[in-house]
């Protein structure tokens, strides 16, 4: 699954396409 840029993905949700936002998975818990 490609990385896209936060603009990118905006634009696409406002055409109707749906995108997966996922965490990165060497983080460590926060909060």
């Amino acid at each position: 699954m490609p990385i896209q840029a936060t603009e990118q993905i905006i634009d696409e949700i406002r055409h109707g396409k749906m995108v997966i936002i996922m965490d990165d998975e060497d983080r460590e818990n926060e909060g």
